[in-house]
């Protein structure tokens, strides 16, 4: 395939926004498969009767993936060019998800996680190539933009996957209907446009008196935003409470438990027995991948046939430094970290989310509810990315993760010492804070590195293997506890308390500037 440089691409067409539009729909695809998994985890909790730390080997299934093909993958990309190299991935999640129903016929939970990582590496080489490839489809001034968009479509998908994950995975079979979460509520769209009116006339307000109102009123509707969905969360959470709020759990953590190597599962064993009800689960979540393999084997169709479209833009012929120099930079070791505990804190609380909220501590809830319910919080994202733009405009970046950090620190902290809808509120609406986290993190991290961009910028990519380490910890917490899920939130509050130090650092510490690099659209 004949590349050329980005310098001598010939000027965006009405094609390139048609290609636009087609990458990204690969934004929203790896946001909807990767949130899949947390109703997944409660549905093979259930169905293989697995401890909480056996469940989540998932996601340790998921995001190792990143840690082994981020640098193959980059390799792959310079070779076989964006058409390629994404019609390639997409062919391996199609892989992927047709051996989840092969291991469920075998009745093998060992071939799911297999399933995970295989898909997982599709994505890992998905992601690295169409992140690029949306920022050079159009017009140079505008790359932020697409990439911006683009990212808003991949917090779409990871709203959509447990909405349409839980309602298929978790009804039916060994799992008890529900049908009370009705998310898309009138209420809602009403409380988030009072939220986005009130902040437009109190920023209005504030910038006559600064004599700034065009400064002052996105600032104002961000905060509206932002105050419109919690009071929206806490409202709609506290209407799902049962009628007795019940008392705050009495925890004991066995920690000769939690460093055994042998599992002690207490779930539902008795559910499984059924195996009429036990096939029906596992031919939902076959149901569930077989129509992921479909979705995905679309996209690669399509993105075959519009290959001449993606011509206008090229992979980059520099040469890419090596992660490995990054590790001379003091400050990009600490992003890494940062990154590390950021995502696994992020997918720890996600993981858990579905069995916390429908223990009887918390909301009592079905299942199924319970895991419709994990939508709010990758919704609280959706909402953040937003509100966060907004307030980036006007606030230094470290200076709203000092923030942002410590309110997520604390509603983890609510967790760990409240039950009921309190509980269920505060883990719900750490999704809201967790939304400028990794792209703060990143651009701090660039702009106080000395190792070259690319390689700072590949480290920091490494660190999302978080996502595979830190919910075993935090499940291996739930399991010594007897089950109970509110003391693994000490999990993501310890990860919260190390990004504020984290923030709180770059916030003193001196600037560089910044090489070209493309801060990656999520995880």
């Amino acid at each position: 395939m004949t590349e050329t440089t980005q310098a001598s691409a010939p000027p965006p067409t009405k094609g390139a926004n048609v290609a636009f539009a087609y990458v990204t729909t690969l934004f929203f695809a790896w946001g909807f498969a990767t949130s899949l998994i947390d109703p997944l985890i409660a549905a093979v909790r259930g169905a293989f009767s697995l401890s909480f730390t056996e469940a989540l080997l998932t996601q340790f299934a998921w995001f190792t993936a990143y840690g082994v093909f981020a640098l193959p993958a980059a390799f792959v990309l310079s070779r076989l060019g964006y058409a390629k190299s994404i019609v390639g991935a997409l062919g391996v999640m199609v892989l992927g998800a047709l051996i989840v129903p092969l291991s469920t016929v075998m009745d093998f939970y060992p071939g799911v996680l297999l399933a995970l990582f295989v898909i997982g590496a599709g994505v890992t080489l998905l992601q690295v190539a169409a992140n690029p490839l949306a920022a050079s489809l159009g017009p140079d001034q505008k790359s932020h933009f697409r990439l911006v968009l683009s990212q808003a479509f991949n917090s779409l998908g990871t709203v959509v996957g447990p909405l349409l994950g839980a309602t298929v995975m978790l009804s039916g079979g060994i799992f008890v209907a529900g049908g009370v979460t009705e998310l898309g509520s009138l209420r809602a769209l009403v409380l988030l446009g009072l939220g986005v009116v009130f902040g437009l006339v109190a920023g209005a307000l504030l910038g006559g008196l600064r004599r700034d109102i065009k400064g002052w009123l996105p600032l104002g509707a961000a905060i509206g935003l932002a105050v419109g969905w919690l009071t929206f969360l806490h409202n709609y959470i506290g209407g799902l409470a049962p009628a007795v709020a019940p008392s705050r759990p009495d925890v004991s953590i066995d920690w000769s438990q939690f460093f055994s190597l042998q599992s002690d599962v207490q779930a539902t064993e008795a559910a499984v027995l059924d195996p009429v009800l036990r096939a029906q689960t596992l031919g939902n979540i076959d149901a569930v991948f077989l129509g992921l393999a479909a979705f995905f084997g679309v996209l690669a169709v399509f993105i075959w046939l519009i290959r001449s479209r993606l011509a206008a833009a090229s992979v980059s012929s520099e040469r890419q430094a090596s992660p490995f120099e990054a590790l001379k930079s003091r400050w990009a070791v600490l992003g890494a970290i940062g990154i590390f505990v950021y995502v696994g804190s992020e997918v720890a609380i996600g993981s858990l989310m579905t069995n916390f909220l429908e223990s009887e501590g918390t909301l009592s809830l079905s299942v199924g509810d319970a895991g419709r319910l994990v939508a709010l919080y990758w919704a609280g994202a959706l909402m953040g990315r937003f509100a966060g733009s907004a307030l980036l405009t006007r606030i230094p970046a470290a200076r709203l993760l000092i923030v942002f950090t410590a309110l997520a620190a604390a509603l983890c902290f609510t967790v760990t010492q409240t039950s009921g809808a309190t509980a269920a509120f505060a883990a719900l609406a750490v999704g809201l804070f967790n939304s400028i986290m990794f792209p703060a993190i990143f651009t701090l991290t660039l702009e106080r590195s000395t190792a070259p961009a690319s390689a700072t910028s590949g480290l920091l990519v490494f660190g999302i293997i978080g996502g595979a380490l830190l919910p075993l910890v935090a499940g291996r917490v739930a399991d010594a506890a007897g089950g109970i899920i509110n003391p693994a939130f000490y999990v993501p509050l310890i990860g919260y308390g190390l990004l504020v130090v984290f923030a709180v650092l770059a916030s003193r510490a001196r600037v560089h500037s910044i090489g070209d690099a493309t801060t990656p659209g999520g995880h």
